[in-house]
C-alpha cells in the first residue's frame, strides 16, 4: 500500500544507521576488505548489520576466507519449537494484518454472491452451498501452505534480526469478479435459457467456473516452469491488461455497488482514501495518519461504513433497505467434488481465451510480490512461491471454488510497518475455511453492508494502475500511450456487461444484427456500434496483451518484434480467441461462424503486420546522422531524452 511504504521510505531517509549498514553492506559485497584489519571489519559488519557491537564469539574470519555477513555470522540454528511458537503467536501486527487480509477475502466473496444473485437471479441458497466453501478452502490451502514455508525458512535463517513475515494470500480480485460475469453468469443464463431448471443451471454454471479455474491452475503452472513466453510479451501490454481490469472490472465496476447507497458508499470510500492514499504537502513531505496500534485503516473504514447503514436503515431512510431473512439461507456446508471432466472441452471452447490472460496477470503479480518480499530480507523462492498458488488453485477448483488465488499486494507493509509474522495468515486461513464449512461467511456477506466493505476495491484498482506507470519494469514515459490504449478493451468489456443485462437479444448484434433491430425497435447504426463493442470484449484480456505488446514495441522502434504480434493477433483473431462473433464468445473456425466479418478483422491485422515490418526498414534522419538532428543544437533535448523520465524523480528544468 503507497502510505506505508512512503512513511517507511521517509524514515529510512532519515536514518543515518540505515544508510550506514547500506553502504557497509555493499563494501563487504564489493570485497574491498584488505584495508582493514580483522577486528575493524569485524566491528564494520556488526555496526552496519545490528547498529550496535556483538559479542566477540560471534564472528570468526580468516585471512583467506569470505567474511560471512547477514545470515553467516556464526549464530546458532533455533529450533522448529522455537520458530513455530515466533511465527504463529499472534503479535498486534498479525491482529491488523489479519483484518486486512480477512476483510479483502470477504469482500471478494461478497461481490461474488452479489453478481451471481442480484445480477443474473441465482438463488442463494445454491450459492452458498455450492460456490463460497470450495473458494474458502483454497484460501485455507494456500494461507497454511504459505505459513508453512514462511516457518521454514525462518527455522533455517541463521541471523536473528531478520524477520520473516508470510507472503499473505487470498481470491484473486479480478477473477472473482470477472469470472462470475464472463462465465459463470453467461453459463447460468444459457441453461436457463434451454429451460434447465435453477438447480441445474446453477451445477452447470459452477462446474463451468470450476474447469475454468482448473485450466487457469494448469496455465500458471507452466508459466511457474517455463517463463521464456511470457518474457516475449512487452512489460506495457502485462501490466496494461493488469491495470485495465483494475479500471474497470474493480474500479467503475464495484463503484456502481457502493455508490447505490450514496452516504454509506462515499463515507466508507472517502476515509478509506484519506487514511491509504498518499498526501504531499508543498514542502514535498509525505503526509499519512498514525492510527493507535496499527490499526488497519481497511476495518475502521468498514466499521464506520457500517455504522451509518445500520442507523439509516434502522431509520428506513437507507436507500438500500434493511437485510432481511439473514438467516434462513444459513447452513452447514462442506466443499463438494466437482466433476470438472464433464465440462473439460466446452470450457476450452469458450474459455480459454479468458484462463491463459488471467493465468500471465497472476503469474506477473506473485513474481512482483515476492521479488519485493526479497527485498525487504525474505529469502522467498519465487518459483515456490509461484507453484504453491498454482497447486492451491487446481486442488481448490477440484472441490468447488470457481475463482482463483493470488499471492497478496501487502507483503511489504506487514513486515516493515506491522511486524507481522505468520500468525495472521494462518489464523485468517483457518477462519475463512472454517467459515466455509460453518456457514458463517455466507452470513458475514449478507450483514455487512456491500457499499461499506467493498470500497477497498477501488484503492486496489488505484494501486494496480499506478503500480502499471510507476513501478514496473521497463516502463517509462513514452509508454503512456501504449498503456492508455491497452486499457481500451477492459472499459469495453464494462460497457457490454451492462448491455447484456438489458437484454439477451443484444448478443445477436454481430450475427444477426436485423433481429436486434426488429425485437428492440434499435436503428441500425446504434446495433452496429454494440457490435463493434462486443468484438472488442470478446477475450478482452488477451485483447489488452497484445495492444499493449505492439504498441509499446512501436514505441521501443522494435518495430519488427510489434509486426510479429500483430500477425499472432491476426492467426487469434481468425479462430475467435479473441474479437469472437459468437454470441457467446466461442473459438470457432471462420467458416461455420455464421458472419464475414472475421476475415476482415483478420485481414486488418495481417495488413499492420506487414505495414509495420515495412515501416522497420524506414532510417530517420536522425538516425543517418548518428542520432543528431541537423536542424538542432547539441544543448537540444530529444523526443526520446524528454521521454526517458523517471517518473518518482523532480525533474531538472534547466536542462
Amino acid at each position: 500500500m503507497v502510505l506505508f511504504s512512503v512513511s517507511i521510505s521517509c524514515s529510512n531517509s532519515n536514518n543515518s544507521d540505515s544508510s550506514d549498514s547500506s553502504s557497509s553492506s555493499s563494501t563487504f559485497k564489493d570485497k574491498q576488505r584488505d584495508s582493514k584489519s580483522e577486528s575493524e571489519l569485524k566491528d564494520s559488519i556488526e555496526m552496519g548489520i545490528f547498529g550496535k557491537k556483538r559479542d566477540e564469539n560471534l564472528l570468526s574470519t580468516n585471512n583467506n576466507e569470505d567474511i560471512p555477513y547477514a545470515r553467516g555470522l556464526g549464530y546458532g540454528q533455533k529450533t522448529w519449537g522455537a520458530a513455530i511458537k515466533s511465527q504463529l503467536v499472534p503479535t498486534s501486527g498479525d491482529i491488523n494484518a489479519m483484518f486486512s487480509i480477512l476483510l479483502d477475502n470477504l469482500a471478494n466473496i461478497a461481490s461474488l454472491v452479489a453478481i451471481l444473485v442480484y445480477s443474473f437471479g441465482m438463488p442463494m441458497d445454491l450459492v452458498s452451498r455450492y460456490f463460497i466453501p470450495g473458494a474458502a478452502l483454497s484460501v485455507m490451502l494456500g494461507s497454511l501452505s504459505l505459513s508453512a514455508y514462511s516457518i521454514y525458512l525462518d527455522f533455517h535463517e541463521r541471523d536473528p534480526s531478520v524477520l520473516y513475515t508470510s507472503i499473505p494470500i487470498g481470491l484473486d480480485a479480478p477473477s472473482t469478479i470477472g469470472l462470475p460475469l464472463l462465465v459463470i453468469g453467461p453459463t447460468f443464463q444459457r441453461s436457463k435459457a434451454l429451460g434447465k431448471s435453477d438447480y441445474d443451471a446453477t451445477i452447470d454454471a459452477w462446474l463451468v467456473g470450476c474447469t475454468t479455474v482448473f485450466l487457469i491452475g494448469l496455465v500458471k503452472i507452466l508459466l511457474s516452469l517455463l517463463s521464456f513466453a511470457q518474457k516475449q510479451f512487452h512489460p506495457v501490454g502485462k501490466a496494461g491488461a493488469l491495470a485495465g481490469i483494475g479500471l474497470a472490472l474493480l474500479g467503475m465496476n464495484q463503484l456502481l455497488t457502493v455508490l447505490q447507497d450514496p452516504v454509506t458508499g462515499w463515507v466508507s470510500l472517502w476515509i478509506l482514501l484519506l487514511l491509504l492514499l498518499q498526501r504531499v504537502n508543498k514542502h514535498g513531505q509525505s503526509i499519512f495518519v498514525q492510527l493507535p496500534f496499527n490499526i488497519s485503516g481497511v476495518l475502521v473504514s468498514a466499521v464506520i461504513g457500517s455504522i451509518i447503514y445500520y442507523f439509516m436503515a434502522g431509520l428506513k431512510i437507507s436507500v438500500v433497505p434493511m437485510p432481511t431473512g439473514i438467516f434462513d439461507n444459513y447452513q452447514l456446508s462442506y466443499p463438494r467434488f466437482a466433476n470438472i471432466f464433464t465440462t473439460f472441452s466446452s470450457a476450452i471452447k469458450h474459455n480459454i481465451s479468458i484462463a491463459i490472460p488471467y493465468a500471465i496477470l497472476v503469474n506477473i503479480g506473485g513474481l512482483t510480490i515476492t521479488d519485493a518480499a526479497i527485498g525487504v530480507g525474505n529469502r522467498y523462492n519465487t518459483r515456490v512461491i509461484l507453484l504453491l498458488d498454482s497447486a492451491v488453485t487446481i486442488i481448490g477448483s477440484l472441490f468447488g471454488s470457481a475463482t482463483q488465488t493470488t499471492p497478496y499486494i501487502g507483503h511489504t507493509v506487514f513486515h516493515s510497518k506491522f511486524k507481522a509474522r505468520s500468525g495472521y495468515s494462518f489464523f485468517t486461513g483457518l477462519i475463512i475455511g472454517l467459515g466455509g464449512f460453518f456457514g458463517y461467511i455466507s452470513l458475514l456477506t449478507s450483514i455487512l453492508p456491500k457499499p461499506a466493505i467493498i470500497p477497498i476495491f477501488i484503492f486496489i484498482a488505484f494501486e494496480i494502475c499506478a503500480d502499471t506507470i510507476h513501478t514496473t519494469s521497463g516502463i517509462k514515459k513514452h509508454h503512456i500511450p501504449a498503456i492508455i490504449w491497452s486499457f481500451f478493451p477492459a472499459l469495453f468489456q464494462f460497457v457490454n456487461i451492462i448491455l447484456s443485462q438489458i437484454s439477451p437479444v443484444l448478443a445477436n448484434a454481430v450475427v444477426n444484427p436485423e433481429l436486434v433491430m426488429q425485437t428492440l425497435n434499435l436503428p441500425s447504426e446504434l446495433v452496429s456500434n454494440i457490435g463493434v463493442i462486443q468484438i472488442l470484449s470478446h477475450g478482452f484480456i488477451c485483447t489488452s496483451l497484445f495492444w499493449g505488446t505492439t504498441m509499446g514495441f512501436l514505441l521501443d522502434d522494435r518495430l519488427k518484434r510489434a509486426s510479429i504480434f500483430f500477425g499472432i493477433t491476426a492467426f487469434l483473431t481468425f479462430f475467435g480467441v479473441i474479437h469472437s462473433v459468437n454470441p457467446n464468445g466461442e473459438v470457432y473456425v471462420p467458416w461455420q461462424s455464421g458472419s464475414y466479418i472475421p476475415y476482415h478483422w483478420t485481414i486488418s491485422y495481417v495488413l499492420l503486420a506487414g505495414i509495420t515490418l515495412a515501416f522497420s526498414y524506414y532510417k530517420s534522419p536522425n538516425e543517418e546522422n548518428n542520432g543528431t538532428n541537423p536542424g538542432t543544437s547539441s544543448t537540444d533535448i530529444s523526443p526520446t531524452q524528454s521521454y526517458d523520465i523517471d517518473f518518482n524523480q523532480p525533474q531538472n528544468q534547466s536542462k
